[in-house]
């Protein structure tokens, strides 16, 4: 009897944690330099859906791997040591953490992902990009560049698989929402300050050509039938005020018309994360 329950409770026990299958993988934020912490996850969260776009198994979001690992084994604190990340990964049940390595100089994003298997601490993927913080297109595409190349690189590794049959998570993080805004999404001031400033051009060069016209007009002006109202002196220095403000004209013109193609060219809208 003793042996009967003996061998029911062996049979109840979980297997250690060493011993159970890793599978999938979860991006973590190794460094980030000049990005507030809502930048830097929202970084990780634009990473993590590429990635699962990609058709990558990716088994959570980078909030909830940083929530299980609690504020005492937090990713910064690994200061870009493989072992450690891949200590944490084993800690979550994955075999793969891909990190990325950020930092933010004025406009641009400098940027680098690594893929650390975790049974043996290897880097089997490591990449740099540089792309422009206000342009989110650029940002995707560097993502969905390094989601290929990752994708290759995994083909075959053990916990790894194409999860064809699995059912996607749905990423409800409000970090996808809200960091977006402090991270890629530029501000609409400059298309506003251009397209005031080809106004203002514009109407300026309506302005000098109506004087320009006026004046050159003027030159016809007669005291009687045949004989000129102005001196030689006077007609000639009026015809040189007037062509410089035709000229004047033609200038402003050509910047109202300069500033109105830009403003098309820049952003006007958010761009929402996907």
């Amino acid at each position: 009897m003793f042996s009967l329950v003996l061998a029911l409770l062996v049979a109840q026990t979980p297997a250690p944690a060493g011993e159970t299958e890793a599978k999938g993988m979860v991006v973590m934020v190794s460094r980030n330099e000049g990005l507030t912490p809502i930048e830097a996850v929202t970084l990780a969260d634009r990473l993590s859906n590429a990635l699962q776009k990609a058709r990558l198994p990716v088994t959570m979001d980078p909030v909830e791997a940083v929530a299980r690992l609690g504020t005492q084994r937090s990713p910064e604190g690994c200061q870009g040591k493989p072992e450690c990340f891949a200590r944490l990964g084993r800690d979550l049940g994955v075999a793969a953490v891909v990190t990325i390595d950020s930092s933010k100089v004025f406009d641009d994003l400098p940027m680098r992902i690594t893929l650390i298997e975790t049974r043996e601490s290897q880097v089997l993927f490591k990449r740099s990009y540089t792309v422009s913080a206000l342009r989110p297109t650029e940002l995707d595409s560097a993502f969905q560049s390094a989601s290929q190349e990752l994708k290759t690189t995994v083909t075959g590794l053990p916990g790894l698989e194409d999860p064809t049959d699995t059912p996607r998570a749905v990423n409800l993080s409000p970090s996808s929402v809200s960091g977006v805004n402090a991270l890629t999404q530029p501000t609409p001031l400059p298309v506003t300050v251009t397209r005031v400033g080809a106004g203002v051009a514009g109407a300026a060069a309506v302005t000098f050509l109506a004087l320009g016209l006026v004046q050159a007009s003027r030159l016809q002006d007669e005291r009687a039938p045949g004989v000129s109202a102005w001196t030689y002196a006077e007609a000639r220095a009026l015809r040189s005020s007037a062509n410089t403000r035709l000229t004047l004209s033609g200038v402003l013109a050509g910047v109202s018309g300069a500033l109105l193609v830009t403003s098309f060219v820049l952003p006007t809208e958010p761009a929402l994360a996907k």
